[in-house]
């Protein structure tokens, strides 16, 4: 966790240079998300750089590898769910009188992804008990016809397969449960340390003082050593909206030398 209200102090402070300009704590919310966003997206960039790190065979060993530090950090966004028939699916009009058909009264088919999915890992088969069977995960529409069409590959209860697209769409359709492993996106961490996977970080002030509400502020679900990363990124957007060239620059700069 990486606490917002030091993460809001230390760039309205950067920011605040010769009193040219003052970091709202509506405005800092507002980017605090986008920054997070920015800094777990570059998580996966920093994984694919690290492989060929490793394939070079230039990566350090055991706890002071480039991959293994990425790797560790990226797992805490690990998440499963199980998703079978009384999960919420996407329900269809069955007739001309609009009575509308709830798949889930049989067995799964087109599912809903969660709200805060960010990269599925995998999907397998949970129907029967002891049994994980992983679905092939196909991402093309044209690629899922023409396993359908072929009578080598129809999908089968011992070879499942999982259309990703706006849905997810499991084939075949007799499966009735499946357990769907994904990276999360991030969220926030409340004064309690409870993770709040639908908001956002936010800083939050007591009245018209500068004070912040320590009860409804909401802390960064980010490891502590990513606290330079957010700073930069917050300050970079900050410096576009105040145009200030010297704040853009400096933050250009940091991104830089990383």
């Amino acid at each position: 966790m990486i606490n917002v209200i030091d993460i809001y102090n230390t760039v309205r402070d950067l920011c605040n240079k010769d009193q040219k300009g003052f970091v709202t704590p509506e405005v800092f919310s507002t980017f605090a998300a986008i920054a997070q966003q920015n800094v777990y997206n570059e998580m996966f960039t920093e994984l694919a750089l690290s492989k060929k790190l490793r394939r070079s065979n230039v990566d350090n060993s055991r706890d002071k590898s480039v991959y293994k530090q990425v790797e560790e950090d990226l797992s805490y966004f690990i998440y499963e769910t199980v998703l079978g028939d009384a999960s919420a699916e996407i329900d269809y009009i069955e007739d001309d009188d609009a009575v509308m058909y709830d798949p889930s009264d049989d067995s799964i088919s087109v599912l809903a992804k969660p709200s805060n999915l960010g990269k599925i890992i995998s999907i397998r088969d949970n129907t029967v008990t002891g049994v994980r069977t992983p679905l092939e995960l196909i991402y093309n529409s044209e690629d899922a016809d023409r396993v359908m069409n072929s009578n080598l590959s129809s999908p089968t209860s011992a070879f499942p397969v999982a259309l990703i697209a706006h849905n997810i769409e499991i084939l075949p359709t007799d499966i009735n449960e499946v357990v769907l492993k994904y990276y999360r996106i991030p969220g926030s961490i409340n004064v309690n340390g409870s993770v709040e996977t639908t908001l956002t970080p936010a800083y939050i002030q007591i009245g018209a003082t500068n004070m912040a509400d320590m009860a409804n502020s909401r802390h960064f679900e980010l490891a502590p050593h990513y606290s330079n990363e957010l700073i930069i990124e917050i300050a970079k957007m900050i410096g576009i909206r105040l145009r200030d060239t010297f704040l853009t620059t400096i933050t250009v700069n940091e991104e830089k030398a990383e």
